[in-house]
């Protein structure tokens, strides 16, 4: 139930020594996710989750800026696609449409200052959050954070510790807001194909 959490420990990048290459190029890569996802399906979907005023978890408070009196949205969605090779096969038969739909590829939650939600955002909705940040200049992003998510945050299924889901976050700025972005790349993720 909205909102589900991140579980995550987070850890600064030089702390981190076990990510494959493969992963470590989605998990650092600057550019837009989204249009790095969008361009692996011709089926892209953004599911909003919900979003609301809410408490940042003490993680996201700590780091945020500690002088901003700013009440807060928390938003989170989840990022889905049909990888190509099955979304040209939708509608062939019943097996290939059970095996084509829309697989959950990343659960992201964002912390939103609330004034920027009831302004320039208002419209929002399952608009990809990454349109907004990446066709602005103005925004700055701050370094990642890396972690390993310790279950699935929207059914809380345990990871078995053999896997390794890994999961990011940053801060953004713009004039004097910050967002703070965190995405988790779940198992059916391009990220691990």
């Amino acid at each position: 139930m909205f909102p589900y959490s991140m579980p995550v420990k987070w850890q600064s990048l030089r702390d981190v020594t076990e990510l494959r290459p493969s992963v470590a190029d989605w998990l650092l890569n600057t550019g837009s996710l989204t249009e790095r996802l969008q361009a692996l399906t011709s089926h892209f979907k953004v599911e909003l989750l919900g979003q609301k005023v809410a408490c940042p978890d003490e993680s996201e408070r700590h780091r945020l800026s500690q002088n901003t009196n700013n009440t807060w949205q928390i938003r989170e969605v989840i990022l889905q696609g049909v990888p190509l090779e099955t979304a040209s096969k939708v509608g062939t038969n019943s097996t290939v449409k059970r095996q084509s739909m829309p697989q959950d590829w990343v659960f992201a939650r964002s912390v939103l200052p609330d004034n920027l939600c009831n302004s320039t955002w208002a419209n929002l909705g399952n608009q990809p959050l990454g349109s907004r940040i990446f066709n602005d200049d103005k925004f700055v992003r701050g370094e990642f954070e890396i972690g390993k998510l310790t279950y699935h945050p929207l059914n809380h299924k345990a990871f078995s510790p053999t896997q390794d889901f890994w999961a990011r976050r940053s801060k953004f700025t713009i004039e004097n807001y910050e967002l703070l972005v965190a995405e988790a790349f779940l198992p059916d993720s391009p990220c691990y194909w």
